[in-house]
């Protein structure tokens, strides 16, 4: 039952309710205790109308909780009139709706919010005069979801959701085509959403609107595995069925030059191919199946299959072995006569083994050397399971087949030598420079402050990682050590090992400032060398110039920096959003808020716009 909270909290309800209940029950002569369907069979009742009659009972118990004990509410508890501030607010957030489909879409029992419209319903919340509360009623916007907003726009960036795929139309693609894609690539709610409210504009079904996105290629196709028994057998729940068989296994002893023989007996679920049991004994016959049987219903948690697969071996017809598994409850079935697809899910598996292990080999010269070429045995039949398996991105080949049939060309052959020699050379060139003299004053007094506000100082007594980490410029750190403040404050990071982590923010981040810094000096080449690779985005800035007020201009700005694009043309956004805030200082504040809440750029294009902002502020490098 879905009961609300506060009528669970509701004492003295329950307990009248419970106290009924066992009355109408010893009324009709059934059991509480018992399910509803059970219930439902006793009475000749239908179950289906019981569970409706349950929601009205719900219903009923929650407005008997909401009107209370004592007198009516007062005149002057009636729902107050609208201010005009709050009706203001209502006009604006619904236009916002109205233009936006994705903004708000309601399901059956939550709504979804468009990273866009919880951006914009932060912003109203930011010069809003009242209180909270007449805030998210006239906004429609419940007041939980709205303190969970604001909590976490204080708490700063947020994860990045993942990109969408591009698209690509066809060429003689179709009007209603084209437009499904235009709406989808302005989308920001869900897919599930999309293909619905989609499929209602254009007068099409979901699965119709599906298949033009996976036509453009804005979301994958699907692509449904074949059931592994391919129809040979009826496919049963897990741990329903077990299948048991017999393998001989081929154990040479090279010490004493002799070989022997051993059964592994094993039981595979039927479902899954997993393995309830594997039994090593001296032959195959009803011991080795009483044993493997026991260590499947153990492996099972004690709870026997329903049944067990076999072959028409004698050993399985044994008297004892019967007896064992008719007294736990379950159906031994023979396999059908020559067909062995019966038992495929174990068969197969007996194949692979055969053909990735084959015989084991022992030395049983010392009892040392019998333990070494066990482990041994061990290692070479896990790394033949590895190397025999089909890979994908071998083109269907394993990794033994690629590695022996693998035939470069004499040219091929030469580069490989070639890069070898290279890298071997580089990274000697490496190891005997001295990098201490790449060291930044800046950046280690920086990392001091760091280690010291994270409280990793016990992490680094000596200062050794302090000082390697030096070499980076103080941008990457500052960016760095935000994100294991985050991290850590989220409890997402264990605090032993922060300091590893910091350190490989620190490089990737400073990977990040230089091709960054490579845009930059790209767009400046271009511009120097008159060739202009960004008419448009001069034409669209122009026009945003004519077009918005300053502040205005500059939330545009850094939304179309934080996205990127090309790298010139990320370069050119950053260039223009940076001019003008160093001519407009006010500015600032606004323009990090804004960052902060475009959920749906990349976070770390945002983190990188606002060290940049943060550092023009304050006039460091």
């Amino acid at each position: 039952m879905n009961v609300p909270q506060d009528v669970l909290e509701h004492k003295t309800l329950m307990i009248a309710l419970l106290a009924c209940a066992g009355e109408v029950a010893r009324e009709l002569g059934v059991e509480v205790s018992l399910p509803v369907a059970a219930m439902a069979r006793t009475l000749g009742a239908n179950r289906t109308s019981v569970y409706e009659q349950k929601d009205r009972l719900v219903r009923a118990l929650t407005a008997l909780v909401q009107s209370g004990p004592g007198r009516p509410a007062a005149e002057s508890d009636a729902p107050r009139p609208c201010s005009c501030q709050e009706t203001a607010l209502t006009v604006r957030v619904q236009e916002f709706r109205i233009r936006h489909l994705d903004a708000v879409v309601e399901h059956a029992n939550r709504t979804s919010y468009s990273p866009s419209f919880r951006r914009f319903i932060l912003d109203q919340l930011d010069g809003w005069e009242g209180t909270t509360a007449s805030f998210a009623e006239a906004c429609r916007v419940p007041p939980d979801t709205l303190k969970d907003w604001a909590r976490d726009d204080r708490a700063g960036l947020p994860s990045t959701p993942p990109a969408k795929r591009r698209l690509e139309l066809p060429v003689d693609a179709s009007e209603t085509t084209r437009s499904i894609a235009q709406d989808f690539e302005e989308w920001e709610g869900t897919t599930k959403d999309f293909l619905r409210l989609a499929g209602q504009r254009y007068g099409l079904t979901a699965n119709q609107v599906a298949r033009v996105l996976r036509i453009c290629g804005a979301i994958a196709s699907r692509s449904r595995r074949q059931f592994r028994h391919r129809g040979t057998t009826e496919r049963l729940s897990p741990g329903a069925l077990l299948v048991t068989d017999g393998k001989t296994l081929d154990v040479e002893l090279t010490g004493s030059g002799s070989r022997i023989r051993k059964n592994w007996q094993g039981i595979v679920d039927q479902a899954t191919g997993c393995d309830t049991a594997a039994v090593v004994t001296e032959e195959e016959d009803a011991a080795a199946a009483r044993s493997a049987f026991e260590k499947s219903v153990e492996f099972l948690g004690d709870v026997p299959p329903e049944g067990l697969l076999h072959d028409n071996k004698s050993c399985y017809q044994e008297a004892e072995f019967r007896g064992q598994v008719d007294a736990a409850g379950t159906v031994l079935v023979a396999a059908t006569l020559g067909r062995a697809e019966n038992k495929a899910v174990l068969e197969g598996a007996f194949s692979l083994f055969e053909a990735r292990v084959g015989t084991i080999r022992l030395d049983d010269s010392s009892m040392d050397s019998l333990i070494a070429s066990a482990v041994g045995e061990i290692v070479r039949a896990y790394t033949a399971a590895t190397n025999g398996v089909p890979r994908a991105e071998l083109e269907g080949l394993s990794r033994q087949a690629a590695v022996r049939f693998a035939r470069p060309s004499s040219a091929q052959q030469a580069a490989d030598r070639a890069f070898i020699r290279d890298l071997k050379e580089r990274h000697e060139r490496e190891r005997h420079s001295n990098w201490r003299e790449k060291i930044k004053p800046v950046s280690r007094r920086l990392l001091g402050h760091v280690f010291a506000t994270l409280e990793l100082g016990d992490r680094d007594p000596l200062g050794k990682l302090q000082e390697y980490l030096s070499i980076y410029e103080p941008a990457a750190i500052r960016q760095a050590a935000v994100i294991v403040a985050a991290r850590l404050g989220r409890g997402e990071l264990q605090r032993t090992h922060a300091h590893r982590y910091l350190a490989k923010v620190i490089q990737t981040t400073q990977e990040s400032l230089d091709l960054e810094r490579q845009a930059a000096e790209l767009f400046e080449l271009c511009r120097l060398q008159a060739q202009d690779w960004v008419s448009m985005e001069r034409v669209e800035y122009e026009q945003l110039q004519r077009d918005n007020d300053p502040r205005t201009l500059a939330c545009a700005l850094a939304e179309r920096a934080a996205w990127g694009g090309l790298p010139v043309q990320g370069a050119f956004w950053t260039e223009q959003l940076l001019e003008l805030l160093d001519r407009a200082r006010h500015l600032v504040e606004p323009v990090s808020r804004f960052l902060v809440r475009l959920y749906e750029a990349p976070a770390e294009r945002r983190l990188l716009l606002l060290d940049r902002i943060a550092a023009l502020q304050w006039g460091i490098v």
